[in-house]
């Protein structure tokens, strides 16, 4: 499904990701705004994405998963969309947090979702983000 989506990454710093995904044949549907499965791609792959930077840097190995996800849909995807994660510094204290207490840490992580070629935002997204040191 991600490959289908042909997201690009534009930012990938600690503390924000930024990602767009085109409105294409694969990503439209019927009404030719943006399928809900693509942009829930967008938004497992700007928090990941971001969660996976971060643990990379750290010795110790940490698995993720997502618990679950609220969303908002403010206004029909009817373009390319650009999603946002800029909680690095939440991530980062979660990681931290979970390595000390060798304990499963879970926290909701605000996605937003803007149209590419406006800014408008047409969505947000609440995704629980769920870390575990691996034994």
């Amino acid at each position: 499904m991600i490959l289908w989506c042909f997201p690009r990454i534009t930012t990938l710093t600690n503390q924000k990701t930024i990602l767009d995904i085109p409105l294409t044949f694969l990503t439209r549907n019927h009404l030719k705004s943006m399928y809900f499965g693509a942009l829930m791609v967008g938004v497992d792959l700007a928090c990941g994405l971001l969660a996976f930077h971060l643990i990379e840097q750290v010795e110790s190995k940490v698995s993720l998963i997502f618990k679950d996800v609220q969303a908002s849909f403010l206004k029909r995807a009817e373009g390319a969309v650009r999603f946002e994660c800029d909680s690095g510094e939440l991530i980062q204290s979660m990681i931290d947090e979970t390595i000390k207490t060798q304990e499963r840490m879970s926290q909701s992580i605000p996605v937003r979702a803007y149209l590419r070629s406006t800014g408008e935002c047409v969505a947000e997204f609440s995704i629980t983000l769920s870390l575990k040191l691996k034994s």
